[in-house]
């Protein structure tokens, strides 16, 4: 998936939240509203994205414009009751109506928070976990809605997403046990039948809603404009169905539902077989297939058979059918005490689980980072037990991206490979950013070190520092020559960079695949300060000739390989247009090809995982690489040519045929030498 483990939101009878920070908020039969609480609304964002480039966010005014949009559509269809009902001896205030509003107040919001937890922290993780083990998650979370003009997007979101209500709520009337999920939204009886009442259903129905739509609306993945609009527009539309009014919308009646057709849904003499007027929003599914029907007068009662009996209690309802085997005699008492208990323990299973006393990710020493962010509160990944386990982790670096099908997995650790390692004697993290983003968050037990550590200033910009330099870096940092060194960054090609210049030195590291990001996604936490001090390390560099580090090598390795030019920088850098400040000018090496680094990764804005084998070798070829074709990769100062580098090397290159250029573009474009375009 390419952005970003959501993820549609779980309030409302349709509505279904995908993956964090997505929260849902709130929403009638149809409605797909979710919100974060307190930030903005998150609809239908999964954690991996089909593009490269984000979204824009949405504005901090969407965290309140369904609640605002729920409050205001409520009143204004209550007002139309008051001055047009249709059944004019109908009572606004009724017996029940408190019952309904704590429908409304709970289904509208609180039953949202409570499911958006509970996946979040318990299905979704393992969900994801297993798709990942077969392969399947680019598959499910393929986001295909994700590049479609917004008018698109919300024409197809509210055609697709009816239709699939439509239906779920055809099963929940033909399945006998999905029947009894449904029955406290049929429960509403004469005299009852108004606006409020499309937010009377039962918390189990809820989760069959979301339960079957969650792969189909992961892998449309529709923008939060769209499913925003689908919720705000399918909540009026329920509205008006339930409501006391004769609208039939005329000639519209076939592509609409409205209250004087679907108070036939509620005919008490309906049954499995003879329901009709299964539409949420849209009345066409009914007309095409036949379950459509729209006299001129309404059913003589509504209900179903036993729903004299059925429970008006909002807490007895939670409870069904649990009810309905108690006695009699104490039936409401014990069925409040059961509807109570499922409340709470659904408040607690929401609750991340180190507010629970579950799990919580080791700190080896440090402070445990006061804010975290957004991610699953349950780690997906186990730690390791003891330091003999850890330890005997170690063994297992690489074994994922050996099975993926990678040339060199000792180099590609997963973040369940370090998870389960966390803490062993002999492993050293090193954390590729700058000092105030390391300090706010990193890796229990990581160690810093920014790009001017092993980067020099002058006289060129961004080369790599000399040996002796590197050497007492690493021993400041405790590093050994038996140590396993792995690297990581929180989004860019510096870990890639590291890992090239250290290996050029004979170090042996790997890099954390998917980097920090990932580590969040899969619900470990992060330590804050400045780390843990560590004792000086013995570890000796030793230089090899892997790299080219100025144009005079290039332009021999070129003419004697006939290798490639591969530009790595972003297409204004390449085409000129843009200029970095260490470039002393605009363009391009003359010939060379384009690759823009972010292509090696599976969603450079939300998945920092490099990408398949497969897709890889198909990304080379879209420039025109063969396989074993000599190739030199550049960019500004090395940096993105690296990250494309490692992708190569993953591949099986031979690195006798294709080198990093160190100094690149910084170098180069100070040279008396001819530049393009």
């Amino acid at each position: 998936m390419k952005t970003a483990k959501i993820p549609v939101g779980f309030a409302g009878r349709g509505c279904v939240s995908l993956h964090p920070p997505l929260q849902s908020g709130a929403g009638a039969p149809g409605s797909l509203a979710t919100r974060a609480p307190g930030t903005a609304v998150h609809l239908l964002q999964p954690i991996r994205s089909s593009g490269h480039r984000p979204r824009p966010s949405p504005s901090p005014m969407s965290a309140y414009l369904y609640p605002i949009s729920l409050a205001a559509i409520s009143v204004f269809v209550a007002g139309l009751e008051r001055f047009f009902p249709y059944r004019k001896d109908q009572k606004q205030l009724r017996r029940t109506l408190g019952w309904d509003v704590l429908h409304l107040v709970f289904n509208g919001h609180f039953l949202g928070v409570i499911f958006f937890g509970i996946a979040t922290h318990w299905i979704l993780p393992p969900l994801d976990g297993w798709f990942a083990d077969r392969g399947w998650t680019d598959a499910v979370y393929r986001n295909a809605a994700a590049d479609w003009p917004m008018w698109a997007q919300i024409l197809v979101a509210l055609f697709a997403i009816d239709f699939l209500q439509w239906c779920v709520h055809n099963l929940l009337h033909r399945v006998p046990w999905l029947w009894e999920t449904h029955k406290c939204h049929h429960s509403v009886e004469d005299g009852e039948m108004d606006w409020i009442v499309s937010f009377r259903f039962q918390w189990t129905e809820v989760a069959v809603y979301r339960a079957v739509l969650y792969l189909p609306l992961a892998w449309f993945g529709f923008a939060t404009e769209a499913v925003l609009f689908h919720a705000i527009f399918g909540t009026l539309i329920g509205h008006l169905n339930h409501a006391n009014l004769g609208i039939t919308w005329g000639p519209l009646r076939y592509l609409l539902n409205s209250p004087r057709m679907h108070i036939w849904h509620h005919d008490y003499e309906g049954d499995r077989t003879t329901t009709k007027n299964f539409g949420i929003i849209f009345s066409c599914w009914d007309w095409i297939f036949g379950t459509a029907y729209m006299p001129d007068e309404p059913p003589k009662k509504l209900g179903f058979p036993g729903v004299e009996t059925f429970p008006k209690n909002f807490f007895v309802a939670t409870a069904w059918p649990l009810g309905a085997v108690l006695p009699q005699r104490g039936r409401v008492l014990v069925g409040v005490l059961l509807g109570v208990t499922l409340l709470v323990g659904g408040w607690y299973l929401h609750l991340p689980p180190s507010e629970q006393g579950g799990a919580s990710t080791p700190m080896l020493g440090e402070s445990m980072a006061s804010s975290q962010p957004d991610g699953p509160g349950q780690p997906m990944d186990p730690y390791p037990a003891s330091p003999e386990a850890a330890r005997a982790a170690l063994a297992h670096f690489g074994d994922e991206a050996r099975a993926n099908g990678f040339e060199h997995p000792e180099m590609m650790i997963s973040v369940p490979e370090l998870a389960a390692a966390l803490g062993a004697r002999g492993l050293v993290l090193l954390d590729v950013r700058p000092t105030e983003r390391f300090e706010a968050g990193h890796l229990p037990s990581a160690r810093a070190l920014d790009r001017g550590d092993y980067s020099s200033s002058e006289p060129i910009p961004g080369m790599s520092r000399p040996p002796e330099e590197l050497q007492a870096l690493l021993r400041r940092l405790g590093v050994h020559d038996d140590s396993k060194v792995v690297a990581y960054t929180d989004g860019g090609p510096e870990a890639h960079r590291l890992w090239w210049t250290l290996r050029g030195n004979g170090v042996d590291i790997a890099i954390l695949d998917g980097g920090m990001q990932q580590w969040i996604a899969r619900g470990h936490r992060l330590a804050e300060g400045p780390g843990a001090e560590v004792s000086a390390g013995t570890v000796s560099v030793e230089p090899t000739e892997m790299g080219l580090a100025h144009w005079e090598d290039v332009s021999a390795f070129v003419a004697e390989h006939e290798a490639v030019l591969l530009d790595t920088r972003e297409r204004e850098e390449f085409t000129g247009e843009q200029q970095k400040s260490s470039a002393a000018r605009a363009g391009r090496i003359p010939g060379a090809r384009h690759l823009p680094w972010w292509s090696i990764v599976r969603d450079v804005d939300a998945d920092h995982r490099l990408r398949p084998p497969t897709e890889l070798t198909g990304m080379f070829a879209d420039v025109d690489l063969a396989p074993g074709q000599p190739v030199v990769t550049y960019c500004q100062s090395g940096t993105r040519s690296a990250g494309v580098y490692f992708a190569l090397l993953q591949l099986g290159a031979d690195e006798a045929t294709f080198a990093n250029y160190d100094g690149s573009w910084a170098e180069y474009s100070r040279l008396d030498l001819p530049v393009e375009p």
